[in-house]
């Protein structure tokens, strides 16, 4: 008690604190830190490391920057002379001292171009739960959530109709506490109130996504009856306010593996009491409702042909199989194929470099922009620039077989001791006055992490099915969907054989699936069925993984890549959708 009323006589100082160039202006308590600061104010920055002052993605500059507490020794080392002298701080590990204003650039707002484009409009053709057409007052109205680890993706729909009427999406808000789901089940083991932090924080995402929906829509928020939820298994742990820690050890075992129903009042969801949300089942701790609603999405269970369906995002979930049985197994590619982890890696966002190609003569480097028929400048690589140039790097030399960078060919720097360590994408020779974007050494560090990673899922799932030849190849999830698969292949992340078979894409197959049990009360029983019978090959345990893993870091030899997959002309059966 004695504690407390100290406490109440000196309370904590206060000082204003001006974000630009959003002009929000905002009292935030002595030694606060600025990423926290901004977080109260819904100014969601870059946080690739958790917060934890690795990634120095989170960099803004100060004025006055005496009125912070004193640089750490990570700032020091991520943060140029330059940068300091001007300012520059790491949000994450900066504390308010006194009354400051912090410049925020657009490359380190965690920002999330709108997705599930492809989803407007009907899905399906079976018959509604509801019956009816669309009339002009739409309803009962439902919402369907896609919960992933690094986006949210939410679409509002017409229950009666089937009618998609507004779909949003952002990036997860979860994201500061942490990049992969380990870092975030270890947040909520570590501190007391980690579960409640990171279930409000989701959840008034979602309440903000529900409001921009049924705004434009024009529709109230009363008239939205259901809720559909899938994610991996921690992140609808975490949507539920389920803790879970027994997913960060072995076994790895989720509380339930079932579906779950829930008032969405009880969960924090701004909706009516009678509002109800399910949840779809999961098949493990690493093998989600995401999956579930990919393969409801699919229905490779109803199927002859056989079926490798592939969710990259920040982890890489697999399907396997046909109408005879179905496979699935769970990978760690992690968040580098999504930007993270990259030294000038950021979201498929206005100014990243998306597509590259590299002239093998003259190694002259050519890229796409996203926006730049906007006049945008590129700010960074998204996953699918990164792929192509590693591929491209492969390709033309410039990296060899073990992941060195080639030394002496151009657009190669060294270090003092003669090693590779970065090759430039763009302010390079060809084109001067651009922002310098590189690849470094240890960015393709991690590509060969993630690509062993899922090529080994995919051959050890194969192996384990008695399967040795896929007829198609669907490719989803936030990154899967928007990378050139020919290059993947190239460096050995997918295995050749998928270049006989027929190759599509769709935009986000796991909220596809959240819209159809949505729709039809069919669908779910349906996929709880299939759920319950999918064979599981958990990756940790199985004695071949390491080797497997190991054997497929190293990429393919320049010469043999060349031909790979030959010239796909039309008329192959390689689909895009």
């Amino acid at each position: 008690m004695a504690e407390d009323m100290s406490k109440e006589k000196h309370p904590r100082k206060e000082y204003t604190v001006i974000f630009q160039p959003m002009g929000i202006s905002c009292r935030v308590a002595e030694g606060q830190s600025i990423m926290d600061a901004a977080a109260a104010q819904d100014i969601r920055l870059r946080s690739d490391c958790g917060g934890k002052g690795l990634c120095g993605k989170c960099a803004v500059e100060i004025t006055p920057p005496e009125h912070l507490s004193p640089l750490i020794q990570n700032e020091l080392e991520l943060l140029s002379q330059e940068c300091i002298a001007g300012g520059g701080r790491l949000a994450c590990s900066a504390r308010v001292a006194g009354p400051l204003s912090v410049s925020v650039s657009e490359s380190v707002l965690d920002s999330q171009e709108a997705i599930g484009k492809s989803l407007n409009g009907r899905i399906g053709t079976g018959e509604r739960p509801y019956g009816g057409t669309y009339a002009a007052e739409p309803g009962p109205l439902g919402v369907a959530i896609d919960i992933g680890t690094t986006t949210l993706a939410l679409y509002l729909c017409d229950l009666r109709s089937g009618e998609i009427l507004h779909s949003a999406a952002e990036a997860n808000p979860q994201r500061r506490f942490g990049e992969d789901v380990i870092s975030r089940i270890a947040y909520c083991n570590n501190h007391h109130d980690g579960l409640e932090a990171l279930q409000r924080v989701l959840i008034n995402a979602i309440n903000k996504l529900i409001g921009a929906c049924i705004g434009i829509a024009g529709v109230r928020r009363d008239k939205i009856a259901e809720v559909t939820a899938v994610g991996n298994t921690t992140m609808q742990h975490l949507f539920a306010g389920l803790h879970p820690g027994r997913l960060g050890v072995s076994p790895y075992m989720p509380e339930s593996c079932n579906a779950r129903d829930v008032r969405a009042t009880e969960l924090g969801l701004d909706l009516s009491e009678l509002c109800q949300v399910h949840l779809f089942p999961v098949i493990s701790g690493f093998v989600g409702g995401d999956t579930a609603g990919v393969m409801l999405s699919d229905k490779p269970y109803l199927r002859d042909e056989m079926s490798l369906i592939i969710d990259i995002g920040t982890n890489g979930e697999i399907v396997l199989g046909n109408k005879d049985s179905i496979w699935v197994t769970s990978c760690a590619t992690g968040p580098a194929l999504e930007g993270a982890h990259i030294e000038h890696g950021m979201r498929a966002s206005s100014g990243a470099i998306e597509t590259v190609h590299i002239d093998p003569d003259s190694y002259r480097v050519d890229y796409t922009v996203i926006g730049s028929k906007r006049g945008v400048n590129p700010r960074g690589l998204c996953g699918s620039g990164i792929i192509d140039a590693v591929a491209e790097m492969v390709k033309t030399g410039l990296i060899l077989a073990n992941g060195r960078l080639r030394e002496g060919l151009p657009g190669i720097r060294v270090d003092e001791q003669g090693i590779g360590r970065e090759f430039a994408i763009a302010g390079n020779d060809h084109s001067p006055g651009q922002k310098r974007i590189v690849l470094t050494l240890a960015d393709v560090r991690q590509v060969q992490l993630a690509k062993a990673a899922l090529s080994s899922g995919i051959r050890l799932l194969m192996r384990k099915a008695g399967i040795d030849a896929i007829d198609r190849l669907v490719l989803t999830g936030a990154f899967g969907a928007r990378f050139n698969w020919r290059n993947a292949v190239a460096i050995g992340m997918l295995p050749e054989l998928v270049c006989q078979a027929d190759v599509s894409t769709v935009e986000n197959a796991a909220g596809r699936g959240a819209v159809l049990a949505l729709l039809d009360e069919r669908e779910k029983l349906e996929i709880q069925e299939v759920v319950r019978k999918a064979h599981l090959l958990e990756l940790a345990d199985d004695p071949d993984f390491a080797m497997e893993f190991i054997r497929h870091t190293a990429f393919p030899e320049a010469g043999r890549v060349d031909g790979v997959c030959g010239e796909l002309t039309e008329g192959t059966g390689v689909t895009r959708s």
